[in-house]
């Protein structure tokens, strides 16, 4: 029997979205000529014939949407984000659809949101062989890392220019032996421990070569605070600790005040994202702040530009926002 023909294989001959493709069959206005006719030529081609219910559907469809994938809900990092995304994009008159990868994985996720969008916002750590099978074509915007795949745009956070002025400052507060708790965020998904790129900034940065006071923890506050007494009880001569992010920087002040060990006289604590949360620890957690609000507008600056190539391929488009140091009592 032959395999029926989808609409996902009439977008990806055409070189546009699934939802490209229900526009064009539906003969909906916001698409253009050229686009309408690769999408109607290529369904030619195929023999596609698109389900009563499909048309249906995209017929009462009159706003675009974007898929939103984060790691977890439960780290208030990526609920600031999304706040922040959620808000630009209804200003500019965007649906967003989230989901978590954390019980079912990313491609998971992004096959339960393929259906339902235009094009991918998130955080995305798993392999890009993975991420590509199960995206279904449709375009990515991925926050942080550089993209490599096609399709694939990206919106990077400068980060090592932040944790470069953050170790000089720290130098010049006093600070002469410094320490780091990275993530161990990967080791839920492989057995083999990747050291993240802003633990690879940190040692670059305070000499290459020489040996580092580097602990690994899990990405919650308890892990946060098991990883800074490890740390401590290895290296009890550091005076400055630099943490993976501002939900494990707050358990490192918890993991201080365990051990008798005063923040910020006998060690500066300092993290990575700048959460409000960091406003409620005690001392106030200082931290390399990312600035959220730029982050989305170029995420939904990336995605209007998809939006009027219609989605088709276009080249990589690249932002960089940078970061900058939030000085409160921690370090």
């Amino acid at each position: 029997m032959a395999k029926r023909v989808t609409i996902h294989d009439v977008a990806a001959l055409a070189g546009v979205s699934r939802q490209t493709v229900s526009r064009a069959l539906n003969d909906m206005d916001d698409i253009s000529s050229e686009t309408k006719k690769r999408v109607l030529e290529a369904s030619a081609k195929l023999g596609y014939r698109p389900s009563r219910f499909a048309r249906n559907l995209v017929a009462r469809q009159k706003t675009r949407a974007l898929g939103f994938v984060v790691a977890s809900f439960r780290n208030p990092y990526y609920t600031e984000i999304a706040g922040d995304l959620l808000d630009c994009a209804a200003s500019r008159g965007w649906q967003v659809v989230m989901a978590s990868s954390e019980s079912e994985g990313e491609s998971a996720a992004l096959r339960m949101l393929a259906s339902q969008v235009d094009v991918f916002v998130g955080h995305f750590m798993s392999p890009e062989t993975q991420l590509e099978k199960a995206r279904g074509g449709i375009p990515m915007v991925v926050l942080e890392p550089p993209a490599r795949m096609e399709r694939t745009h990206s919106v990077e956070l400068d980060l090592r220019s932040g944790i470069e002025e953050a170790i000089q400052a720290l130098r010049a507060k006093g600070a002469r032996s410094l320490g780091m708790i990275d993530s161990g965020y990967s080791l839920r998904s492989s057995p083999i421990y990747v050291p993240s790129q802003r633990r690879r900034d940190f040692e670059e940065l305070t000499g290459p070569g020489r040996p580092k006071a580097v602990v690994v923890g899990e990405e919650s506050i308890t892990g946060g605070s098991r990883a800074f007494i490890e740390l401590m009880r290895a290296h009890p001569h550091l005076d400055a600790v630099l943490v993976f992010n501002d939900l494990m920087a707050i358990g490192a002040v918890h993991g201080a005040h365990a051990l008798g060990v005063k923040v910020p006289d006998q060690v500066r604590i300092l993290g990575i994202d700048g959460l409000s949360l960091g406003e409620a620890v005690h001392p106030t957690l200082s931290t390399i702040s990312l600035d959220r609000q730029a982050l989305a507008a170029r995420a939904l600056d990336v995605v209007d530009a998809l939006a009027a190539a219609d989605f088709a391929d276009v080249a990589p488009i690249r932002h960089v926002v940078r970061s900058r140091l939030l000085w409160r009592e921690s370090a």
